[in-house]
């Protein structure tokens, strides 16, 4: 299987025999797991997920990539150049039916690990005093629209059609979160775009810095237009404690998923999955945003389970 290995050192050598505790030779299998930048909340939990794997499978050695996000992840796992991704449920749809940002080219080998990771929440910051109040008022704006590849490019589109709006009715700007986000603050750009598990860290810095900003909302109606027109988006009701807003924030999100390469074997899978899960808690404690992994927000049809997933939910009871 290709491998991309976006890390300091590339290794060379695919499989390494080593000695299991009862003198056999066994084979450590080495897998990539694409997570995003550092910025965001896929690359903390990629770190967590690879470190329960080294303790409880020790047949394999895990290493975290550092990607593009959730546009490239799809495409890095359905080709077999990473082993496991995350990225967005309408992402992981499109990838493997070759339709919206993917059409022309299905990844047929794309298969679902576990769903149920935090939303992907679309936030659009603008400053308090700024007159972009709604999304109709990005018309003529400058917006930072995330880094090229990222999952709010897919996201975006979709949202801005439920207001008959489209990219090109703005100016866009791709920058990573974090630098979009201080181009509002530097008032550079009119409002920045970052889909991330809230709550994301590069809104989380202008609120650490004191400025007064907003997040854009829609309203009941238009939610539920979005996800009628599109099922694999999501009503998200932000709680004000999450990034000191006077007010519930009512925005929109992906549900994030973790896919798997079809070639990766059932057996092992079945294993990764079951590690997983019979250490969640370990996994929570990594970024606020694990918090909703579980079997309960596990199961998705939003894309075929992997045999050796699906092995471990039947098994549990998740899956009947």
């Amino acid at each position: 299987m290709k491998k991309h290995w976006m890390c300091a050192v590339l290794l060379l050598v695919p499989v390494l025999t080593v000695m299991s505790p009862h003198g056999a030779a066994a084979k450590t299998t080495f897998l990539s797991i694409a997570t995003a930048t550092m910025g965001g909340s896929y690359y903390p939990i990629g770190v967590g997920f690879a470190e329960i794997l080294k303790a409880k499978v020790p047949e394999v050695e895990a290493k975290v990539e550092i990607t593009g996000g959730a546009t490239e992840n799809p495409k890095l796992v359905g080709a077999g150049d990473s082993d496991i991704g995350f990225t967005n449920a309408n992402l992981a749809y499109n990838a493997y039916t070759g339709t919206g940002a993917f059409t022309g080219k299905r990844y047929e080998k794309l298969r679902l690990l576990f769903g149920g990771v935090a939303p992907g929440t679309l936030h659009i910051v603008t400053l308090a005093n700024s007159s972009v109040k709604m999304y109709p008022d990005l018309k003529g704006k400058k917006v930072a629209v995330g880094p090229q590849g990222g999952g709010g490019l897919s996201m975006l589109p979709d949202v801005l059609s439920i207001y008959n709006m489209t990219m090109k009715d703005f100016s866009a700007s791709y920058l990573s979160f974090d630098e979009g986000v201080q181009a509002v603050i530097d008032k550079h750009v009119d409002a920045a775009l970052v889909q991330a598990p809230h709550p994301a860290p590069a809104v989380k810095n202008i609120q650490g810095s004191g400025i007064k900003f907003r997040l854009l909302e829609m309203t009941d109606a238009e939610r539920d237009m979005l996800v009628q027109k599109f099922p694999y988006y999501n009503k998200v009701d932000l709680p004000p404690s999450v990034y000191g807003l006077p007010a519930l924030a009512k925005l929109a999100g992906s549900t994030n998923v973790v896919v798997v390469n079809a070639d990766v074997s059932a057996d092992l899978v079945y294993k990764i999955t079951k590690a997983i899960f019979e250490n969640v808690d370990q996994l929570h404690k990594v970024h606020p945003s694990a918090a909703s992994i579980s079997v309960k927000n596990a199961i998705s049809t939003v894309i075929p389970f992997h045999p050796g997933a699906e092995k471990y939910f039947r098994e549990v009871g998740a899956i009947k």
